[in-house]
């Protein structure tokens, strides 16, 4: 009965023992290796966004890559930034969704083909 005992507390030690290694192992390796990273190219899209009859900044305008889910609101200067997998041609959709503030602008949108790594965008948009 003694010995049944001392191979239950000796199996569950053992078990114990076995995930500790192995998560203080996987713990070591992300720290000598970093966590994965995406190995694809990325592209960063920037701009500002402005009124084509004042030349002013239009802030609260959403940004969006179509057939992705990230987009940006341009802050107080017009400014934004996204980044996105690197590809051929992106449709870029700029809209007005800000009624309080805006809600002036019409809708635009723009292809834009890439060239390198980092592209600065100016975008004009029309009064309605």
């Amino acid at each position: 009965m003694k010995t049944e005992i001392t191979d239950k507390k000796r199996k569950i030690l053992r078990r114990i023992f076995g995930a500790l290694s192995l998560s203080s192992a996987l713990f070591i390796f992300q720290a000598c290796y970093g966590t994965p990273k995406d190995f694809g190219a990325d592209i960063y899209i920037q701009g500002f966004v402005k009124s084509k009859t004042t030349n002013l900044p239009i802030p609260g305008i959403k940004v969006s890559i179509t057939n992705q889910p990230q987009y940006e609101i341009t802050d107080n200067t017009g400014k934004f930034k996204i980044y996105s997998t690197l590809e051929n041609e992106y449709y870029l959709k700029f809209e007005d969704i800000d009624d309080v503030k805006n809600g002036a602008f019409l809708p635009k949108d723009t292809i834009l083909t890439t060239v390198n790594e980092s592209t600065l965008l100016n975008v004009y948009l029309n009064d309605k």
